[in-house]
């Protein structure tokens, strides 16, 4: 997808495999194939029936309980609430 001027509302790729949410011209999210990367509070499924990969360099939170189905790799931090 090519970025045409500046997106003030919607969904734009930033970066090769990353998507920008935008709202009033500013990024509230961001997300990838893995899901939904921001500051703010999310919702999760209770199954990961997709492989998942938490990277060295990231962090990631949970609302549990959670049933993993596929595999699940965690080499940063993953903290189920």
């Amino acid at each position: 997808m090519e970025k045409i001027g500046n997106v003030s509302a919607g969904v734009q790729e930033s970066t090769q495999d990353i998507l920008d949410i935008r709202a009033k011209s500013k990024t509230s999210a961001q997300a990838d194939a893995n899901g939904l990367i921001t500051g703010y509070a999310f919702r999760n499924s209770d199954t990961i029936s997709n492989d998942l990969e938490i990277p060295a360099s990231e962090n990631c939170v949970m609302a549990g309980p959670i049933t993993v189905s596929a595999t699940l790799t965690v080499n940063g931090t993953l903290v189920i609430v």
